[in-house]
C-alpha cells in the first residue's frame, strides 16, 4: 500500500548509507546534512547516516603517509615522532590522525589527509550535477517562467564551495581567521584549533589536537546546552564577523573532555567550507529576523525585495497573506513535523475526510498560486547560508523538539540592536521597540529580568 513496515527502516537505512558511500563525496555530503534531521527522518535512519560524518570507509594509511611525506616534502620521521595506525575518523574529503610533532615537546596534533583522487571524483560529480540543474532549469523557464530563480547559479555556488574545501591551505587560513577573531570578540565556551600553517599544503593540513565526543554521541540535555554555545558562536559569525561556518555538522562539533585553559568547553573543527556575507546583507538579515519574528509581513516584503528574493513590483496583496501562511508555523520551530501539523490545523485538514479534502485543495490552490503569481528569487549565497541554517536547526531539534532559530537568535540581535551605533542599526531597534500591530504593542521586544 505505498507505506514501509517499521521493521524493514534499519535495513533500508544502512542500503541507502552504503549506496551514498558507493556514490563518494558529493552524496555522502548530502547524507551528511540529513543526518542532523529528527524531524524529517526515523532515528534509525539518522543513526546510519550519522556514520557518514566521520566514519566512511578509510583509505590505507600507507598511501596516506606517502602522500603526507610528499606534500610536506620529507621522511615522515623529519616532521613526527608517531602517528595513528589507523585513522581516527575518515570523512568525505580526507581522513585524520593523531600525531605528535618532532619539537622536543611531542605536541599532539591532528593531520588531515586528502582522499586519493577526490579532485577528480567531485569533478565528475559536478557536471553531471550541472547538466541535471541545467534541465531543471529549463524545465523551470517553461513550465513556471515567472520565477526567476537561478538553478544553475545556485549549484555553481555550491560547487565553488566544493572545490574550496579540496584546497587545505585555503582552510588552514581560514581555520586561523575564525579562530583569531573569536578570541578578539571574547566569544565564550567555544574555541577553534590553532593552525600549524609551515605544515599545511594543499592536501595536508596540520591544527591543534582537541580531546572530546562530537555532538551526536551527546545525550539530549548535553546536545541543548552545547547548542547554545555553537548557536551564539554561529550568530557573531554570521551577523558581526561577516564570515560563518557553513558546515556545522554534529562531527565537526566536539564536547571537550576537560576545559581549555581559557575555559572553552566546545570546539569547532573543519574550516574547509567558509562563506562571506557583507555588511549590507548583514543589516537586511536582521531586520528580516526582526519582522519575522514579530510576524510583520509587509516590511519583511521589503526586506525580501532588498535581499533580492523578491522583485520591487511584486504583488504585495498576494504575498503578505501567503507569507503569513507559510512562514508564521516556522516561526514557532518544531521542526518539519510541526511545522505539518501547524500547516493542517490552519487549512482544518484534522477533522473528517470531506474537511481533509478541503483542506487540501486550499493548501494546493496556495501553492500554485506561489508558484505562477510569485516571481521570487533564491540568491546564489543561499545555496551555502541554508545548508549552514539547516545543520545547525537539525542539530539542535536533537536536544529540543520545539527549538525554532528564528525566536532563538532574536536575544542576539536585540543585543546587537542596542550595542551598536550605526543608523541603519538604530532604525531597526526603533521598529522593534515601538512595533505596534492593530493597536497591540505585544509583538514587540520584551525585556524581563
Amino acid at each position: 500500500e505505498g507505506e514501509i513496515n517499521e521493521r524493514h527502516i534499519p535495513g533500508l537505512s544502512k542500503q541507502a548509507r552504503m549506496d551514498l558511500q558507493d556514490l563518494g563525496p558529493t552524496f555522502i555530503k548530502a547524507g551528511q546534512m540529513m543526518s542532523v534531521r529528527p524531524d524529517v527522518l526515523p532515528q534509525a535512519t539518522l543513526d546510519e547516516l550519522t556514520k557518514l560524518q566521520d566514519a566512511v570507509i578509510a583509505f590505507e594509511t600507507e598511501i596516506a603517509v606517502k602522500q603526507i611525506e610528499e606534500e610536506l616534502g620529507g621522511p615522515l620521521g623529519q616532521f613526527f615522532t608517531s602517528i595513528s595506525e589507523e585513522p581516527v575518523a575518515a570523512a568525505s574529503l580526507a581522513q585524520v590522525y593523531l600525531a605528535t610533532l618532532n619539537d622536543g615537546n611531542d605536541t599532539r596534533v591532528a593531520v588531515k589527509v586528502q582522499r586519493p583522487q577526490v579532485l577528480s571524483t567531485v569533478s565528475k560529480d559536478l557536471y553531471v550535477l550541472r547538466r541535471a540543474a541545467e534541465v531543471f532549469q529549463g524545465l523551470v523557464e517553461r513550465f513556471a517562467p515567472q520565477q526567476k530563480t537561478n538553478y544553475v547559479s545556485l549549484l555553481n555556488e555550491w560547487a565553488i564551495g566544493f572545490y574550496t574545501e579540496l584546497d587545505f591551505q585555503n582552510e588552514a587560513r581560514s581555520q586561523q581567521k575564525l579562530r583569531d577573531a573569536m578570541i578578539e570578540a571574547g566569544i565564550k565556551g567555544i574555541t577553534v584549533p590553532k593552525v600549524y600553517e609551515d605544515m599545511c599544503t594543499r592536501r595536508v593540513l596540520v591544527s591543534e589536537w582537541m580531546d572530546g565526543v562530537k555532538l551526536s554521541q551527546c545525550p539530549p540535555d548535553e546536545i541543548r546546552e552545547i547548542t547554545a554555545v555553537a548557536q551564539e558562536a554561529f550568530l557573531y559569525q554570521l551577523f558581526d564577523l561577516g564570515f560563518f561556518h557553513a558546515d556545522p555538522h554534529p562531527g565537526n562539533i566536539l564536547k571537550l573532555n576537560e576545559p581549555t585553559p581559557e575555559g572553552h568547553t566546545v570546539a569547532l573543527l573543519d574550516c574547509g567550507l567558509m562563506a562571506s556575507i557583507d555588511r549590507e546583507d548583514q543589516d537586511y538579515m536582521i531586520s528580516a529576523v526582526i519582522h519575522l519574528a514579530n510576524k510583520d509581513y509587509a516590511s519583511l516584503v521589503d526586506d525580501f525585495i532588498r535581499l533580492k528574493i523578491l522583485p520591487t513590483d511584486c504583488d504585495r496583496a498576494t504575498i503578505i497573506p501567503l507569507m503569513d501562511k507559510a512562514l508564521s508555523p516556522y516561526v514557532k520551530g518544531g521542526g518539519a513535523k510541526k511545522y505539518e501539523a501547524e500547516l493542517k490545523k490552519m487549512y482544518g485538514m484534522e477533522e473528517d475526510i470531506s474537511s481533509q479534502a478541503g483542506g487540501f485543495a486550499s493548501m494546493t490552490q496556495d501553492a500554485l498560486t506561489v508558484l505562477n503569481d510569485v516571481p521570487f528569487s533564491i540568491p546564489p549565497y543561499f545555496a551555502i547560508l541554508g545548508r549552514a541554517i539547516v545543520t545547525l536547526e537539525g542539530i539542535a531539534l536533537t536536544g529540543n523538539e520545539d527549538y525554532g532559530i528564528i525566536m532563538e537568535s532574536y536575544p542576539y540581535i536585540a543585543r546587537k540592536l542596542l550595542a551598536e551605533n550605526r543608523p541603519e542599526i538604530q532604525q531597526a531597534l526603533q521598529e522593534v521597540l515601538f512595533s505596534v500591530t492593530g493597536g497591540d504593542s505585544s509583538n514587540g521586544l520584551k525585556f524581563t529580568r
